[in-house]
C-alpha cells in the first residue's frame, strides 16, 4: 500500500468534528494507511493543513456546493495524479447529486483512479419521505448510477446491503459505521439529572424525534421527576422551556461528556436510513439507551434492557421513569457492556479488515491491468 494515495471527499464539514457523520469520517480517515488527505466543502471554517483541504462556502446551500464542485474535483486530481495507485473515497452523507457529478468527472480526467462510494444510508428512502416527488425520483435515478459507476460501494449494515441489492441490483461490501473514542477526556460530573438527544434540528427525522420528546414525552415524565432536564445538541432549534437545555453545536469532547453523564439517551426516531452513530457513541460510552426499533436497526446488540427498544409513547415514558428509578444498577450494566461495543465498533479494526479482505488484492489487480 506504500504506492497508494487516497483522497477522502466530503460535501459537508467534518472538521471541526461536531456531528455523527463527521465522527465516522474522522475515525475512518485516522485508521487509513498513510498518504491521505481530506477534501471537504465547509461553511464553518476554512482549514488547510497537511491532512485537510477546505473548499470554503459562505453559506450552506446546494447551489453554493454545486458551484464549488469544479474546484474540489480539480484539487483532488492535483493531489492524486502522480501516484501509481489512486484511490478516491466519497463519503455519501450528502445529496447524491454531488457524488454523481464528482464520480463522472473523476472517471473522465483520471481513468485509472479507483473510486469507493461509502453509503451512509439509502438516500432515496429519505427523499421519498421528506422531499417532493421530483427530488425523490431524481435522487433514486442518480443513486442507481452512483452505485453502478463506483468501483466499490459499501453499506453500513447487512439490512442496508440487502435493501440496496433489492432496489438497485448492486452488491455492496459491508462496512459498518464505527468510531474510536478517546476515553481519557471523560469526567464523571454530578450536576443535575437529564436525558439527552443529539442531532441537528434541521434534519427532518431529528426534528420529528425532538418535537416528540418535547411535546409528548417530557411533560409526562416531569410529573414524576419535576427536576429532570432534556439536553439537546446539534443546533437548529430555538424553542424554550424551563426544563430544556439547548447546547447547540458542541465539540466532540463536550458531547461525549454530556452523553457520558446523562441518565440516558432517548432516540424516538420514527424514520431513518443507515445506522445511528449517536447510539453507537452512547453504547460505547456506557450510557443507557432508549430507542425505537427504527432508531436502533442495523446495530448488533450484546443484550437488551439495556438498551431498551420501545416504540409506543406510553412505553417510552414508563421506560424513562424506570431508568430514573434504577439508574445505578442499569448504569453498571451499560458500563460493563461497553467493552463489547468498543471492540465491535472500533473503526481501526473494522478498517483494517476491510482493507485486507477487499482492497489490497483489488488495487494490485487494478494497477497491473
Amino acid at each position: 500500500m506504500r504506492e497508494l494515495k487516497t483522497a477522502f471527499i466530503t460535501f459537508f464539514p467534518i472538521n471541526p468534528n461536531n456531528m455523527g457523520s463527521a465522527a465516522v469520517v474522522n475515525s475512518r480517515f485516522k485508521s487509513w494507511p498513510k498518504n491521505k488527505k481530506i477534501f471537504q466543502i465547509s461553511h464553518i471554517k476554512k482549514i488547510h493543513n497537511r491532512y485537510i483541504n477546505t473548499i470554503f462556502i459562505k453559506k450552506e446551500s446546494p447551489i453554493n456546493k454545486i458551484i464549488k464542485l469544479p474546484q474540489l474535483i480539480y484539487e483532488v486530481i492535483q493531489y492524486v495524479k502522480t501516484a501509481k495507485k489512486k484511490l478516491i473515497i466519497i463519503e455519501g452523507a450528502s445529496w447524491i447529486f454531488y457524488s454523481f457529478v464528482t464520480i463522472i468527472f473523476l472517471k473522465l480526467f483520471l481513468p485509472n483512479c479507483k473510486i469507493i462510494y461509502v453509503s451512509h444510508s439509502i438516500e432515496s428512502e429519505i427523499r421519498r419521505k421528506y422531499s417532493n416527488t421530483f427530488i425523490y425520483l431524481l435522487t433514486k435515478f442518480l443513486e442507481r448510477l452512483v452505485f453502478k459507476s463506483a468501483d466499490l460501494s459499501t453499506s453500513v449494515s447487512k439490512r442496508e446491503r440487502n435493501k440496496i441489492f433489492k432496489i438497485y441490483k448492486k452488491k455492496t461490501i459491508y462496512y459498518p459505521n464505527a468510531i474510536d473514542l478517546d476515553n481519557k477526556h471523560l469526567k464523571r460530573k454530578k450536576t443535575f439529572d437529564y436525558i439527552i438527544y443529539s442531532g441537528s434540528y434541521f434534519y427532518k427525522p431529528n426534528k420529528d424525534a425532538i418535537d416528540f420528546l418535547i411535546e409528548k414525552i417530557m411533560p409526562n415524565v416531569l410529573k414524576k421527576f419535576p427536576q429532570l432536564k432534556l439536553v439537546l445538541t446539534g443546533g437548529g432549534i430555538n424553542k424554550k422551556f424551563p426544563w430544556l437545555i439547548n447546547k447547540g453545536i458542541v465539540s466532540k469532547k463536550i458531547l461525549y461528556n454530556l452523553i457520558f453523564n446523562a441518565k440516558c439517551m432517548c432516540v424516538p426516531l420514527k424514520f431513518g436510513s443507515g445506522t445511528r452513530i449517536k447510539i453507537i457513541e452512547a453504547l460505547t460510552l456506557g450510557t443507557v439507551v432508549i430507542s425505537t426499533q427504527k432508531g436502533i436497526e442495523g446495530i448488533n446488540l450484546y443484550r437488551q434492557n439495556p438498551p431498551f427498544i420501545v416504540d409506543k409513547k406510553n412505553e417510552i415514558i414508563s421506560t424513562i421513569i424506570n431508568i430514573l428509578k434504577n439508574s445505578y444498577n442499569l448504569r453498571k450494566i451499560s458500563l460493563r457492556d461497553r467493552v463489547f461495543y468498543k471492540e465491535n465498533y472500533s473503526m481501526n479494526s473494522i478498517t483494517k479488515n476491510f482493507i485486507n479482505l477487499n482492497l489490497n488484492k483489488y488495487l494490485d489487480e487494478a494497477c497491473n491491468k
